[in-house]
């Protein structure tokens, strides 16, 4: 059988992604969610038009191969996945390339750059945490950070009552939500 010329392949982009989960995730199980969650969200036809591929997946980075016209299905698949195995995860798009060279260079090794930066071990050693939502002070501890968003377990009981009752574990803010900036 005769390879197709590269003017009749279907082009393809790359997603650098991100997974922050509670425990660590197998490459084969984020393999099987991904492919459970893409007949879910799209059905089997779909399926095979996003034509997901995870290329690499190391150290909680990964890069995902999909059609280019499937871009945003592709992201709307990653982006409805909350747990696999049992465990929660947040996939996060990092970026979208035409290479896996620019999606490496440009999305995967900067991350590792910016974390040996000085300002980012300061903000790190610092895990207590103070802001006011609507008047109303909330302290506590910086459970995760990532650029602009923050998430905080309250120290307060009145809070830490509301957190047990949602299901929810801690706090998700923003910078926008602590400067009580608008979103432009």
């Amino acid at each position: 059988m005769k390879i197709l010329p590269p003017t009749l392949r279907e082009s393809k982009r790359y997603l650098a992604f991100s997974l922050t989960a509670e425990k660590d995730i197998s490459r084969r199980d984020l393999i099987n969610e991904l492919n459970f969650a893409a007949a879910t969200l799209v059905g089997d036809v779909g399926c095979s038009e996003l034509s997901m591929h995870l290329l690499s997946f190391d150290d909680c980075n990964g890069i995902m191969q999909c059609a280019a016209n499937k871009v945003w299905e592709s992201r709307g698949v990653m982006a409805s996945i909350s747990s696999i195995k049992g465990v929660r995860v947040r996939l996060t798009v990092l970026g979208v390339s035409g290479t896996v060279r620019a999606s490496t260079q440009n999305y995967l090794l900067i991350n590792d750059i910016k974390t040996s930066e000085p300002e980012r071990e300061r903000t790190a050693e610092s895990d207590e945490c103070e802001f006011f939502i609507a008047n109303n002070a909330i302290s506590g501890k910086v459970v995760r950070r990532n650029n602009n968003e923050i998430d905080i377990l309250p120290d307060s009981p009145h809070y830490e009552d509301k957190l047990e009752n949602s299901g929810t574990r801690y706090f998700g803010i923003t910078v926008f939500d602590i400067t009580d900036k608008e979103i432009e």
